[in-house]
């Protein structure tokens, strides 16, 4: 043979072995799933603390999460006193817990991933962290800002100020702030529009302030549910619930001011149906939050 063919017939031979172990090789599915395990293994050993005073305010959406996630045995729930209650309270928050908090202020989650651990602080910033480790967000990044959009507005109404009105049980300052000049009752109303848009109701329809009516349809054919998301729950509503729950019963939620309730079920239909959802749902939790859960307990 001619040099030209032998190495015609060398180079034939090669590729032919070359393709034989590409086809036996396995595919490389075990890698992937070894990551995906991995992954998992990394999320179920994280350990979240909640430090927040003992009232529900800005600090309960962190825990309604992990309650509608079924995982509230895996928060550490640390309550401190509110620093409203005495001048003590006041005293401790200042000296003992205010330098501790990574920003002056709670909430703020101390987060351990195996060796390494973080705090999370700030509106919005908590609850989303909270809202992703519970798988709560949805199923695609448009739903991710529904839910963060939603929960910054509703987290930036639970201030000082309704805080002392519900502890002061002065139902006729939170009437005021739910009004058309009230900061409450402007920023329900933009959620109230946003949410009725998402669900294909526009505010000139005559549904808009017809409960019942819009009870028959929520945007999804189904009458038996409703959420901001369509069909699971989500931060989104657990927002909503949080900060009109805040309205009608308070900081702890041992009150319950009627003439706030009828109020918000009058101007805000579409949000007292995500409250009362929630409420239903989360029923168990509800009746026994102000409990205390350590981390090792359910």
């Amino acid at each position: 043979y001619s040099f030209c063919t032998l190495l015609f017939m060398f180079s034939a031979i090669e590729f032919t072995l070359l393709l034989i172990s590409t086809i036996s090789a396995d595919p490389p599915c075990e890698t992937r799933l070894e990551v995906d395990t991995n992954t998992a293994n990394s999320m179920s050993s994280t350990k979240i603390e909640l430090v927040y005073f003992n009232i529900h305010a800005r600090g309960e959406l962190t825990r309604l999460c992990f309650a509608a996630a079924g995982r509230l045995s895996e928060l550490k729930d640390t309550r401190l006193p509110l620093f409203m209650d005495s001048s003590a309270a006041a005293m401790e928050w200042s000296v003992e817990h205010a330098p501790k908090t990574p920003f002056g202020y709670v909430p703020y989650l101390n987060v351990a991933e195996g060796t390494k651990s973080f705090q999370v602080s700030g509106d919005g910033a908590v609850e989303m962290f909270a809202a992703r480790h519970c798988n709560l967000l949805g199923d695609s990044p448009l739903d991710a800002a529904v839910c963060n959009t939603i929960s910054a507005k509703a987290v930036g109404l639970l201030g000082p100020g309704l805080t002392r009105a519900g502890l002061q049980k002065d139902s006729m300052t939170i009437i005021r702030s739910l009004g058309p000049q009230g900061h409450i009752g402007d920023t329900f109303d933009g959620l109230e529009k946003y949410v009725n848009r998402l669900h294909g109701k526009a505010t000139s329809d005559p549904a808009y302030r017809d409960t019942g009516s819009y009870a028959n349809s929520n945007g999804n054919g189904s009458s038996s549910h409703f959420y901001v998301l369509g069909d699971k729950i989500s931060l989104a509503d657990l927002a909503i619930y949080n900060s009109v729950d805040e309205c009608i019963r308070g900081p702890r939620s041992t009150e319950f001011f009627e003439r706030v309730d009828k109020l918000l079920r009058r101007e805000y239909p579409t949000l007292l149906r995500v409250y009362d959802q929630v409420t239903k749902d989360l029923a168990g939790y509800l009746t026994t939050r102000n409990v205390q859960r350590p981390l090792d307990q359910p």
